[in-house]
């Protein structure tokens, strides 16, 4: 991932966890598990994190073909003290979300998919122009 459109996705992601105070963090992976772009300054959590998506991702796509369900969005777990929330965008990256427990969930989900849609147009933009 060029370094130009790192910084711009990270200013994105960031942007989010500003405006919607639920989103505590939000990282972006790839297939093998591996964090690309991250608001949590914790390595340990972002690898722990990017693992547990990519397996995540990896069970959506099971449930897609094994019970015909069609196109995956969003996988939610919720649990006492946090949600999480993972995204496939692409067969390359997928989006992951830390989100307080008392989140609403479609309130979340809906902010997750509009950051979705400006990830998305970063990721296709042609190089040297991401789109501001």
């Amino acid at each position: 991932m060029l370094e130009a459109s790192a910084r711009l996705l990270h200013d994105r992601l960031t942007s989010l966890t500003t405006r919607v105070m639920e989103i505590r963090g939000l990282v972006m992976i790839d297939p093998n598990g591996l964090p690309l772009v991250s608001t949590l300054y914790s390595q340990a959590l972002e690898e722990s994190l990017a693992g547990f998506g990519a397996a995540a991702v990896g069970q959506m796509e099971r449930a897609q073909h094994d019970f015909e369900m069609g196109p995956m969005y969003l996988m939610h777990i919720a649990g006492r003290d946090r949600q999480l929330f993972v995204t496939p965008l692409t067969p390359e990256v997928s989006l992951l979300a830390i989100a307080e427990a008392g989140a609403t969930a479609s309130t979340v989900t809906l902010h997750l998919l509009g950051l979705c849609r400006e990830i998305l147009s970063v990721l296709q933009a042609p190089e040297g122009d991401e789109g501001s």
